[in-house]
């Protein structure tokens, strides 16, 4: 067992991926210092221009791809370094979602009668239905 501590400690492999680590630990921070500058900018942009820039919603999803990949390597889960060992990476480009106004029905509430194998009427339609036979019961009983 004592062998194999020693191959271990003498492997340069080992030593080589300790320099790596460093190196892209060193990365890591400095990545999350740049996150909260794009955090700042997005928030500004969104205040004063209404919405995120796409530029920067961009960059912020390959910035975060990128931690991702390096977390994976400092975690030992891949053998695969991360940029600057290989390319940056770069997600396609996708626009924004679209602001929800409010005006938009939520689909829960439109489909809730699906889940419970109802045909899709809500109960408070089951009781204005109940309530108005209810209702046309007393006026037939004090018409009689």
């Amino acid at each position: 067992m004592s062998g194999d501590i020693k191959e271990n400690v003498k492997r340069r492999s080992i030593w080589l991926r300790l320099v790596f680590m460093i190196v892209l630990g060193v990365a890591f921070n400095v990545a999350e210092l740049v996150i909260f500058a794009v955090v700042v900018f997005q928030f500004l942009a969104s205040l004063f221009a209404g919405q995120p820039n796409d530029q920067l919603t961009r960059f912020g999803r390959n910035l975060a791809r990128y931690l991702q990949q390096v977390t994976v390597y400092l975690t030992f889960a891949t053998e695969e370094k991360p940029f600057p060992f290989m390319p940056w990476p770069d997600e396609p480009h996708e626009k924004a979602p679209v602001k929800d106004d409010g005006n938009q029905p939520d689909q829960k509430s439109e489909n809730a009668g699906d889940a419970t194998g109802k045909d899709g009427a809500g109960e408070e339609d089951r009781t204005d239905d109940t309530e108005a036979a209810d209702d046309s019961e007393d006026a037939n009983k004090q018409n009689d």
